[in-house]
């Protein structure tokens, strides 16, 4: 037995906290998966509930989150980037203009609409429509999967820092609220 393994066997919380922290990781891939952020508000509140709360813990998935959060965002641009890109390089269509007065949207925008406004700037071949309609098609289906993910670590996210945050000001009056008036603790 290595001396960071005895080291840990006197202290079992560790043990725990890593599961914790792994199970955490866990559920959240799971909600995605699922599409509901339930197991995890679940989770949230039983860790809260435990007594004293598990505010370091619930302080690291919220950062893993953020994280998360950032890596979601700049791959939901990186796909309507590449989807500017290869409708620039095939077609010689810009489609930004459509995209400039909510890009955060982009896969809501219907394909109908998109390809009206290619056909406006140049018009097309039906093969060419065909595949220019399986490009929009699959492209709105990873952008909308990356914005759902998205939107729903956002909902966790929140949600945990709110309780982080109801739980400090908590421990603040706790801690201030030694019998004396507030005017008096100042000095």
């Amino acid at each position: 037995m290595d001396t960071g393994t005895q080291f840990m066997q006197g202290f079992p919380e560790l043990y725990d906290t890593d599961a914790l922290r792994s199970q955490a990781f866990d559920l959240y891939q799971r909600c995605l998966t699922d599409g509901t952020p339930t197991a995890m508000l679940q989770f949230v509140q039983e860790q809260i509930a435990h007594r004293p709360p598990r505010t370091t813990l619930m302080s690291e998935v919220v950062d893993h989150l953020s994280l998360r959060l950032q890596e979601l965002r700049e791959q939901y641009f990186e796909a309507r980037d590449r989807l500017l890109y290869i409708v620039h390089k095939r077609y010689d269509v810009d489609l930004t203009p459509l995209l400039k007065t909510d890009p955060d949207v982009y896969h809501q925008l219907p394909i109908d609409d998109l390809i009206s406004a290619i056909l406006q700037q140049r018009p097309l071949r039906p093969d060419e429509e065909t595949r220019l309609r399986r490009i929009l098609k699959v492209s709105h289906a990873i952008a909308a999967q990356v914005y759902h993910d998205a939107e729903m670590t956002e909902q966790i996210r929140a949600f945990i820092h709110e309780w982080l945050m109801a739980l400090t000001s908590q421990r603040a009056r706790l801690q201030g609220d030694d019998g004396r008036a507030p005017g008096e603790r100042l000095q």
